[in-house]
């Protein structure tokens, strides 16, 4: 037997969506919406493409309002019991969880990115006997609506991902961070908040090192600075601390008086094999916990890339954007056509966001504005007022999404490090050769 309130919601959501694709202005913002993820992200695969329309009934908006608020608006029979809980969908959340238990009636589910734990109830049979095939330990993308209390529901289609093993489940967290940027720790505040600020941290450390929030080298010497940049940065860290970073963990274990036993165990943690264990306990710590930061290899042979450090909008390394600056330097009242296709490239280059564009702007305001209005044919641009709707319209967010240098929870940073081990213990360990086949085998 089913709670009448799940089954009560799982009729709401299939009004809702109903109401959507019948209403020809919310059809039409849907429309747009699909169009503008599959454009940002092309890697959603089918099973996450059906999950869009969902997502626009949260997400969605239609002359400033939500497809809630048009569902509440247009049905004025509904119980104050189901205005609340319409209202509450709000809070609905996408999120790459995994199966922890099962119940006759439910499920108990984790959220990876924040390790929170929810429990779901079945709305229907239809639901009942779709998840029967999930099994513990099971990953899948689901979006997640509250009910009442604790108990929660997937109203929605959901894609299975299967059991993982460390290292693809962390691949799987990569590319959901990718294709979800909206949900990163958005059930969990206080880890959101702290992944912001790591990032205006790492950015006021930059800007410390460097000297300003923009340089200009070589891909070979970028890759140089800012693996020393990292290097730096572990340094101050380790002082703020009070901790000698040119010490090893022996001698740091010797001064604590921690014994050679437990000093084993700890760098057996940190290392991938034993060899490495026993050179951690040697190597001084700036060097055993500093990663080495590897550039795109079209970027290490750059003849010039512009590393840039935003508080919001993280660290970007540009390879156009010196040859950019070159060209809207000087002031023109007409570009070639070869510029303007340079332009259009750039323009479409996902690296450069919303806040480098909006930097040129600042920085060459007749250029620009003169470049885009002869490449759209559009003589009355204004770049102060239209520059929004040209980036929108080459699928750039207006707005920052968490960068990819924030901080992470302890739980994924330590994922994320034994998938590492795991893989360097799979390249370590010799492979068997090929068994011969066919003519010349011996049996």
């Amino acid at each position: 037997m089913f709670d009448p309130l799940f089954a009560r919601a799982g009729l709401l959501w299939s009004a809702i969506i109903d109401l959507i694709q019948a209403t020809p202005d919310m059809a039409s913002s849907l429309e747009s919406f699909t169009a503008q993820q599959i454009a940002r992200h092309p890697q959603l695969d089918p099973g996450q493409r059906k999950l869009l329309i969902h997502r626009f009934a949260i997400e969605g908006e239609v002359d400033g309002k939500t497809p809630l608020d048009l569902f509440l608006a247009s049905r004025s029979d509904l119980s104050r019991e189901d205005r609340q809980l319409v209202s509450s969908w709000r809070r609905s959340f996408v999120g790459l969880v995994a199966i922890v238990q099962i119940f006759p009636n439910g499920l108990e589910v984790m959220n990876w990115l924040t390790a929170r734990h929810y429990r779901i109830q079945f709305a229907d049979e239809a639901a009942q006997a779709a998840m029967s095939r999930l099994k513990v330990g099971e990953v899948i993308i689901a979006q997640l609506s509250p009910i009442v209390d604790i108990d929660w529901a997937i109203l929605t289609p959901w894609v299975s991902l299967g059991r993982l093993g460390r290292p693809k489940l962390a691949v799987a967290i990569g590319t959901f961070r990718q294709n979800y940027p909206h949900y990163l720790y958005c059930d969990a505040p206080e880890a959101l908040a702290a992944a912001w600020e790591s990032v205006a941290v790492y950015h006021d450390r930059f800007v410390e090192f460097f000297g300003s929030d923009e340089v200009t080298l070589t891909g070979h010497q970028l890759q140089k600075r800012i693996g020393e940049f990292q290097t730096w940065m572990i340094q101050t860290q380790l002082a703020a601390a009070g901790l000698d970073s040119s010490k090893s963990l022996a001698d740091l274990a010797s001064d604590a008086g921690v014994s050679n036993q437990d000093l084993q165990a700890v760098t057996q943690t940190l290392s991938a094999n034993n060899s490495e264990a026993a050179k951690g306990q040697k190597t001084s710590l700036e060097k055993m916990v500093s990663p080495k930061v590897e550039l795109p290899a079209q970027l290490k042979s750059a003849a010039a890339v512009t590393a840039l450090s935003h508080p919001y909008w993280g660290q970007m390394f540009l390879a156009d954007y010196p040859q950019l600056q070159t060209l809207l330097t000087p002031i023109e009242t007409h570009y070639s056509l070869n510029d303007l296709n340079f332009i259009r490239k750039c323009l479409t280059n996902p690296q450069m966001n919303a806040f480098v564009w909006r930097r040129l702007a600042a920085r060459y305001p007749q250029q620009l504005q003169q470049a885009i209005a002869q490449m759209f044919e559009l003589p009355n641009f204004n770049l102060n007022t239209d520059l929004d709707s040209i980036l929108t319209k080459f699928n750039k967010y207006l707005e920052p999404d968490l960068p990819d240098i924030a901080s992470v929870p302890v739980h994924l940073h330590e994922l994320f490090q034994s998938a590492v081990t795991e893989v360097s213990k799979d390249k370590a360990r010799p492979k068997s050769p090929p068994k011969k086949t066919g003519f010349g085998a011996k049996n």
